[in-house]
């Protein structure tokens, strides 16, 4: 592998910093020891690693890091080589500005840096730090999902690397089948070194902030919100978190609202005013400018959380009350049983799903396309002797999501980008499975991309 003439850089462990530095993840429970790190620089960097890994016996395991923001260990690999990304994060705005081509190394703030310039808008995260190729792949619920849908609905065109080395371009016109299964389907079918995206008007300036309540105060927070969305339109999303915030660490029900078009505030008043009846004990929210702005409205308090971290998380079709309340019961004894894990958050997003759905099913790989919203549980440690227990923690919570789901509504399966790769994977993609199986088998029949929710390919 050091022999190799490629363009870009590999470190090993005796590269010192350097490679300890590309270890780092968002997550500490996310990082394994590569004996590769390959960071290339051109696309033609890729397939002479790719041929090299699979030369070895037995061949190296490959591993795909974007942004590295998943608290999996999909971007890592114990023993195996690790493409890093990240020196191919370039951002192109088209001539005409109708679109952008983003690199598969970019984060959501390299792509906020180009579009506020222009003062445009493309379907991303809410966060900066989280990286556009897995975003984007396993659906993209974005806070212009309500008025656009999903990071997915607007890729017109992809790059992809394939096992075999072949760069070839996915769309609805070349390589149409690559196109579908990658919307959705996560990196099981190759490397999507640049996306290009459909781009939209400006939609600021946004109303963005915090309203938080008692935890006594769950029963009238879900009524509002049941009566909310009934005239809850498409510029208006918020993400509800159960979450204990210092000094006190008192339960506590936390919305964060991103109202869109709301000049001087005037539409968070008004949309608003519902939550605000209930008298909320912290009540700021404020003018934000710009995605890039909403994008780090977190970063304070995400960088004083513990970074021993593990996510899950699920769908589920209704803010259903007696569905909410026996997580908050669950939630509330767990992280009132040890101090170390108390950081440990359950989070709601409610994006208008209207738009999501005028996407039939089995048009992209993405497997929900009737109304429903997306849930996270973030288990957090500050010890090691807690990690299994917030691991524990995070799986009985989606799993009960999910068993209620089904109850009262249907079942939703699992949402890839919160998976942790022990999930089946016909709870992840239902009926797209089998067209997803035959893509596998023309793409990568030998299983080189074999991290995360792997699929099988027709035999």
């Amino acid at each position: 592998m050091d022999q190799l003439n490629i363009q870009g850089q590999i470190l090993t462990e005796k590269s010192g910093d350097i490679y300890l530095a590309a270890l780092r993840r968002n997550s500490d429970l996310s990082s394994l020891p590569a004996k590769y790190i390959v960071q290339p620089t051109v696309y033609d960097d890729i397939p002479p690693v790719l041929a090299c890994a699979l030369a070895q016996s037995p061949p190296l395991e490959i591993a795909v890091k974007g942004g590295g923001a998943h608290s999996s260990t999909w971007a890592s690999s114990n023993g195996g080589i690790v493409i890093d990304l990240s020196k191919l994060n370039k951002v192109t705005l088209a001539e005409d500005k109708q679109s952008v081509t983003v690199q598969g190394g970019a984060l959501w703030g390299d792509v906020y840096e180009v579009t506020v310039r222009e003062r445009l808008e493309v379907v991303g995260s809410p966060l900066w730090f989280v990286g556009v190729g897995g975003f984007t792949l396993g659906g993209g619920y974005s806070p212009l999902s309500g008025e656009h849908g999903l990071a997915i609905d607007n890729m017109l065109a992809a790059t992809v690397v394939l096992a075999d080395g072949r760069i070839v371009e996915a769309s609805p016109h070349t390589e149409p089948d690559l196109f579908w299964a990658i919307r959705g389907g996560g990196g099981q079918f190759g490397i999507a070194v640049d996306i290009t995206f459909k781009t939209h008007p400006y939609a600021g300036p946004f109303g963005s902030g915090v309203l938080a309540y008692p935890g006594s105060q769950l029963p009238s927070v879900l009524k509002v919100i049941q009566d909310w969305k009934t005239t809850q339109t498409p510029a208006e999303r918020f993400t509800m978190t159960f979450s204990r915030p210092a000094p006190h660490f008192k339960p506590s029900i936390v919305i964060l609202p991103i109202v869109l078009h709301d000049e001087n505030l005037t539409r968070s008043s008004k949309v608003l005013a519902p939550f605000r009846a209930l008298q909320p004990v912290l009540d700021k929210v404020a003018p934000a400018p710009d995605m890039k702005t909403v994008s780090h409205a977190a970063d304070a308090g995400l960088a004083a959380a513990p970074r021993r971290l593990v996510i899950r998380g699920t769908m589920f079709s209704d803010f259903f009350p007696e569905l909410l309340t026996a997580v908050w019961d669950r939630w509330v004894a767990f992280t009132e049983s040890n101090e170390d894990v108390r950081a440990s958050a359950v989070l709601w997003d409610m994006t208008h799903p209207g738009e999501l759905t005028q996407i039939p099913s089995d048009a992209t790989a993405l497997r929900n396309r009737a109304p429903h919203y997306w849930m996270a549980v973030q288990g957090r440690s500050t010890t090691d002797a807690s990690v299994q227990a917030a691991r524990d923690f995070t799986t009985s919570v989606v799993s009960l999501v999910r068993e209620k789901n089904a109850e009262l509504a249907t079942d939703l399966g699992w949402f890839l980008s919160m998976c942790q790769g022990d999930e089946k994977a016909e709870d992840v993609f239902g009926a797209n499975l089998a067209r997803l199986r035959d893509v596998k088998a023309r793409y990568d029949p030998k299983k080189v991309w074999s991290k995360g929710i792997v699929i099988e390919p027709t035999l």
